[in-house]
């Protein structure tokens, strides 16, 4: 058992060592003024939420995040005074998948759901370039 002192001894320094706090990455103020802006063309909106309906009965949510990227960053300034009217074209879309093709126990075909928003959002506005979906998924309710 001596043999067993100085590894209890390297393993004690060991775990104190991985409690000391790391520094923190990107804290010089040097450092922050080199990150890229933020590109003002792409616009987030409000995550939906449409019920999938299974046999008459709500079976789960269909939870979509969505962003609209503009031609350009003009556009994108007045497409964000009509971000009720972008929603309410991407709502009636996503329910309609969630009604047809989702289910909480299978995953999200996210490329037929792309090609089922995609469309009606674009046509509120001309100067929308994409619709992109950032974050999807299905749970129970």
């Amino acid at each position: 058992m001596p043999f067993a002192v100085p590894y209890c001894r390297l393993l004690a320094a060991l775990l104190l060592a991985a409690t000391i706090p790391a520094q923190a990455a990107n804290t010089d103020p040097r450092n922050a003024a080199e990150l890229l802006p933020v590109d003002s063309s792409f616009l987030a909106l409000e995550p939906i939420d449409a019920p999938i309906v299974d046999g008459g009965r709500v079976d789960g949510v269909l939870h979509v995040t969505l962003v609209v990227q503009a031609k350009s960053e003009e556009a994108a300034a007045a497409l964000a005074k009509r971000m009720p009217e972008l929603r309410a074209a991407a709502l009636p879309a996503a329910i309609e998948f969630a009604r047809l093709r989702a289910s909480r126990f299978a995953p999200v075909d996210v490329t037929h759901l792309a090609a089922t928003i995609a469309p009606p959002v674009k046509a509120v506005d001309p100067a929308i370039d994409k619709v992109l979906i950032v974050r999807v998924s299905a749970s129970e309710r």
